[in-house]
């Protein structure tokens, strides 16, 4: 029999969600990597002013590479940089009502896909599976 490895079905678990979530962000219109900078901007903008740097940050990626996605995002109507008081340099990134709408599919998804991963889990099981993988992350830092 052959041994399992905790880090291939990690791997496998997490392709899977992804390939799914992707394949719904496609169906509106978006790639899987505009709707999770859709859903960064959406839930940090409710507290504060969101810029380009702080999606650099968040998702660790190059300036260059940002710049891309975030002139695809705006040249497709999902968002719209708009200008700072305080420094007229600064862009603050704004979701559209075609953002916030296609943001608002995709956290129904996010919904739907959790209900479907803890079906059949006890409340118990999913707090020492959070737990368990809490310790994961950590041992890897």
């Amino acid at each position: 029999m052959e041994e399992k490895h905790i880090g291939k079905e990690i791997i496998i678990l997490s392709h899977g969600i992804k390939r799914q979530m992707q394949e719904t962000a496609e169906s509106v219109g978006i790639t899987g990597t505009q709707s999770r900078v859709l859903q960064y901007i959406s839930e940090e903008s409710k507290t504060r002013e969101v810029f380009q740097k702080d999606i650099e940050e968040a998702f660790q990626i190059r300036r260059s590479t940002v710049t891309q996605i975030l002139q695809l995002m705006e040249r497709d109507g999902l968002i719209e940089r708009k200008s700072v008081a305080r420094d007229a340099r600064l862009k603050k990134l704004v979701l559209t009502a075609k953002g916030y709408e296609i943001d608002k599919v995709m956290k129904g998804q996010i919904s739907h896909m959790e209900e479907r991963i803890i079906k059949n889990i006890s409340n118990e099981e999913k707090e020492m599976l959070l737990t368990i993988l809490e310790k994961i992350r950590k041992n890897l830092e």
